[in-house]
């Protein structure tokens, strides 16, 4: 069959593809540790050291500088690190590790709630029960929807 070397070449890339999601996942979650890790240790220096406001700025602006998030950004990727389903308090929980994202936020849970509301609507995350509250997941990634038509 003429089509072999393409199909063989499709096979190739999509195989490539699956790795580097997998390896962008890991590196996903160590750039999360990174980030609460950073957090951590201004918190730790601004007590060991007095409240220096400047070093808390420096460092504030130094982790916006590195990283370009948004609380959209953060929520997801928090929530497809996460092992389990998080309820948004346990997702508030986890920014608060992070850092920043919600620091100017009025209401911190209503802006987690409507994100997460459109993420489910978007399809980018799912919501689902945990101990009878509301919670939320990472969308399963599905294989290939496309393969068993070209086998």
């Amino acid at each position: 069959m003429a089509n072999r070397p393409f199909r063989q070449a499709y096979e190739a890339a999509a195989t490539e593809l699956e790795s580097l999601l997998k390896d962008q996942e890991r590196i996903e979650e160590r750039i999360l540790s990174l980030r609460k890790t950073m957090n951590a240790l201004t918190t730790l220096i601004s007590q060991h050291e007095g409240k220096d406001k400047d070093f808390t700025d420096y460092a504030g602006a130094r982790l916006r500088e590195i990283v370009d998030s948004s609380v959209t950004q953060d929520i997801l990727r928090v929530i497809n690190a996460a092992n389990g389903p998080l309820t948004a308090s346990e997702i508030r929980a986890e920014l608060n590790e992070l850092g920043g994202s919600m620091a100017e936020q009025s209401n911190p849970l209503a802006t987690i709630h409507a994100v997460l509301n459109r993420l489910a609507e978007s399809g980018r995350a799912q919501e689902t029960l945990k101990e009878g509250k509301k919670a939320w997941c990472r969308v399963a990634r599905s294989r290939n929807a496309y393969a068993d038509i070209f086998n």
